[in-house]
């Protein structure tokens, strides 16, 4: 059973239409995207395997796959975007990250250093990513 991380990527600037679209859709990267993410700002937020996924966006069993599945739709719907971090989506992913009944056993980081991470970065762009640049 494969292991999925989720990184936030904290990027200071918007992506282009264009470069948003090639990372939404797993392309090779542009080279602005790849600067952009080479510049980011970083935090692991925790992992989950299949098991934890949910055919309902954002009702994953695992707080990690319930960040991913809302910055994935921001993200997507209505054009494609890097989300950009706003009192509302920073509620949104608090609220996304509490631990609910149904979750499964998951490694998770706590919540304060979300929200810290969250708080240091409002107005940024957020990007899921599944590892970090080297030397982190």
């Amino acid at each position: 059973m494969s292991d999925y991380r989720l990184w936030l990527a904290a990027i200071p600037q918007p992506l282009a239409e264009p470069d948003a679209r090639v990372y939404w859709n797993l392309k090779d990267p542009t080279s602005a995207l790849t600067e952009a993410l080479a510049g980011a700002a970083y935090l692991y937020v925790g992992s989950w395997q299949e098991t934890h996924v949910s055919e309902r966006p954002q009702s994953g069993r695992s707080p990690a796959v319930r960040l991913f599945d809302l910055l994935f739709l921001r993200g997507t719907i209505d054009g494609y975007q890097a989300p950009v971090l706003d009192p509302r989506l920073r509620d949104e992913l608090s609220a996304l990250y509490r631990p609910r009944p149904g979750d499964l056993p998951s490694d998770s980081v706590a919540a304060d250093a979300l929200e810290s991470f969250l708080t240091r970065h409002m107005t940024w762009c957020l990007l899921p990513e599944e590892t970090p640049p080297t030397g982190l």
